[in-house]
């Protein structure tokens, strides 16, 4: 028994030894804050020092709420930017510069402006001499980098500076628009155009747009243009030698006035009208006497909409540039006598727009007429004189065989108006009573034109 019970008490204590040395059975296994002396990997840790009251609420409201810690860690990063690029980060405007880096901004921008400025001058063509006023007459200062190409576009590139630059300039738009041989190239020939026999019609209205002319259109006006083809018209068409019936305010030698008119219309040129911004749109002269051919100088009038100069004295070839204006609606050549082919194809290549056309009682006008004008509102011409002859269908048909034609194009559209006229025109006559103005130069025409 004394043995049994020592052998019974060794395993015991040995029992005991091996449940206390357990961590989670004895309190010895816990520091004094309750916390285990051992981690899960067996490091020790009960010289950690404890965590502060702060650490504790930090780590319980990151647990809470993970926005909250998410502005304070950006708050932290805040604390590393720039302070001059804080406001930019925050709002996206600059903080506040001390005073030598505004200067040194300053310098910079001044700089920049300084090498623009030197650029300009080298490769713009601003470091020429010598500065012309309008009092000027060959004070040139800007010299122009190419001629006009054609009206209303020819108005000069670069500014004008001078007298002398209107001179040369002006003269070079009008040549592009007149004949060549009609016109000088120097603006000085132009002086006394009005006294000597030799001048032109084209002189005569250059001198007078040039140097004479109250309004002294700019050549940046695109009206400077019409002006001078109606002036061409008044010496070139019957205008200055008096065959006009009615002439009213046309080239006032004293007081030209606004060929538009002013208000009320006082002023306004006999059969010329224009639109509010003073551009050409209508030229009416029929019955009036109007001699010599149509001048090529029209094809300035590129907003005109109506040309009738219909019973008159007109002759010659008609020139396509003078009656192919873009706008052009209504065109009343009857009753002249114009020679030559009809330059349908190129009328309607420029005069999309065109609606009426009458051109018959001109005797010596022929031409074919192609299907391109089966959209005109109204054709009447010479039957005898044009191919297709508008002949009818059969003879009791009232459609015409160019109606037909058109008809029978993909668009099938004809005329509203198909005459054929058979009639023979009467020359107008110049009424006895008619004024008869003092002598002096109209011009006369250069040769070939």
């Amino acid at each position: 028994k004394s043995s049994g019970d020592s052998a019974s008490s060794s395993k015991k204590k040995r029992k005991k030894k091996k449940s206390s040395s357990s961590p989670s059975g004895s309190s010895n296994s816990l520091n004094t804050d309750g916390q285990p002396l051992f981690t899960k990997g067996g490091g020790d840790v009960r010289n950690k020092p404890p965590p502060s009251l702060a650490d504790i609420e930090a780590a319980q409201q990151a647990s809470v709420d993970p926005l909250r810690a998410a502005e304070a860690e950006r708050e932290n990063d805040k604390q590393k930017v720039n302070p001059k690029f804080a406001d930019l980060h925050e709002t996206g405007q600059w903080g506040g510069l001390s005073k030598w880096e505004k200067y040194g901004i300053c310098v910079l921008t001044l700089g920049v402006i300084g090498v623009a400025v030197w650029l300009g001058i080298q490769f713009g063509g601003g470091g020429g001499s010598g500065s012309g006023g309008e009092g000027g007459e060959n004070q040139n200062t800007v010299v122009q980098t190419r001629a006009p190409t054609m009206s209303p576009s020819m108005t000069p590139t670069l500014a004008p500076t001078g007298t002398g630059y209107r001179l040369t300039t002006g003269l070079a738009m009008m040549k592009e628009i007149s004949p060549s041989i009609a016109l000088p190239t120097n603006p000085e020939a132009l002086k006394g155009a009005k006294t000597r026999t030799g001048s032109t019609p084209q002189m005569l209205a250059a001198e007078f747009i040039l140097y004479d002319d109250a309004q002294k259109l700019s050549v940046r006006d695109p009206t400077f243009l019409e002006r001078y083809a109606l002036a061409v018209f008044y010496y070139a068409n019957g205008g200055c030698s008096g065959d006009w019936i009615t002439r009213t305010n046309w080239m006032d030698p004293v007081n030209a006035t606004n060929h538009c008119g002013v208000a009320g219309g006082d002023g306004k040129w006999h059969g010329v009208f224009c639109n509010l911004q003073g551009r050409v749109t209508e030229v009416k002269m029929n019955g009036n006497y109007v001699t010599w051919k149509l001048p090529k100088e029209f094809v300035a009038f590129t907003e005109l909409s109506t040309l009738e100069v219909s019973d008159n004295r007109m002759v010659g070839e008609l020139p396509s540039e003078a009656i192919s204006m873009p706008k052009l609606f209504t065109l009343l050549l009857n009753n002249n006598d114009f020679e030559g082919v009809f330059p349908f194809d190129l009328v309607k290549q420029g005069a999309a727009s065109l609606d009426t056309l009458w051109i018959q009682e001109n005797s010596q006008l022929s031409g074919r007429v192609p299907t391109s004008f089966c959209s005109l509102g109204s054709i009447t011409l010479d039957c005898a004189n044009f191919l297709p002859q508008p002949v009818y269908v059969s003879p009791d048909s009232s459609e015409t065989t160019f109606v037909a034609d058109c008809k029978a194009e993909p668009e099938g559209i004809s005329p509203r108006e198909y005459t054929c006229n058979t009639e023979v025109g009467v020359p107008v006559e110049k009424p006895a009573d008619a004024p008869v103005p003092a002598p002096r130069i109209c011009g006369s025409p250069a040769a070939g034109t």
